[in-house]
């Protein structure tokens, strides 16, 4: 029996590793949700031994736990990207537009934000997983802050806001996985879920040029808190 390589923590060899392995388990993960995988699987794949493993992570749970973090992360960190680079982004019509695009393309956020049991497994019920979901797409924060600035419709509460933007962005994105052939590309899909959340949530009139900057400056410290505190985490295990 092969003892497991001790690599420095936190040297760039036993980084990578790591990384090779999530990478191995996102795509194990994808291909044949949470029940059908295993360490034995994913050290297989990844070319390392099972104890290897285990020395990043010291259960099961723990591994694909930080496969969907690390997916999350790099949604956060697109998100921060467009942020930087056009401020209306912070908008709800913009902002689910590209969370909606980004998601089409990883299916592990996809199922984090769906709560699809095939993939996650017992996880569906973890509490660290409920706070993610909440960070993607019922964060109360957003809400807030998009009153606070006064992007939302007039009369229409963060709750109340909340409650429209979570069930239309889910129904959309449940709605693809369907796989009924509307005729319409992921673009379309996005442009018009784009469209819809602007008519209900956001008021007539544009904000002004400071509460736009205001309100994007809030929504990058609140993405990057959130994005830092996954990283951290991940770091640990590496």
């Amino acid at each position: 029996m092969s003892t497991p390589s001790r690599l420095p923590a936190g040297s760039s060899a036993r980084q990578l590793r790591a990384e090779r392995i999530l990478d191995t388990t996102a795509d194990l993960l994808t291909a044949y949700g949470y029940r059908k995988v295993t360490i034995d699987d994913v050290a297989g794949r990844a070319g390392v031994g099972k104890g290897t493993v285990y020395l990043h992570w010291k259960t099961r749970e723990a591994l694909f736990w930080a496969t969907l973090q690390r997916e999350a992360l790099r949604l956060f960190e697109h998100l921060l990207a467009e942020l930087a680079r056009e401020p209306e982004s912070a908008l709800p019509h913009r902002l689910m537009r590209t969370i909606y695009l980004e998601i089409t393309g990883r299916p592990l956020v996809k199922a984090l934000l769906l709560n699809d049991p095939a993939v996650l497994g017992n996880l569906a019920g973890d509490e660290t997983v409920r706070s993610a979901q909440q960070e993607l797409a019922e964060n109360a924060d957003y809400l807030q802050l998009l009153s606070d600035q006064g992007a939302l419709r007039a009369g229409l509460t963060p709750g109340a806001a909340g409650y429209v933007l979570v069930n239309v962005t889910r129904g959309f994105l449940g709605a693809a996985e369907l796989g009924e052939d509307d005729g319409l590309s992921v673009e379309q899909r996005a442009d018009l879920l784009s469209d819809v959340l602007r008519r209900a949530l956001e008021r007539d009139l544009p904000l002004t040029e400071q509460a736009l900057a205001a309100l994007n400056g809030q929504v990058i410290a609140m993405f990057a808190k959130m994005a830092q505190g996954h990283r951290e985490q991940l770091q640990r295990s590496y």
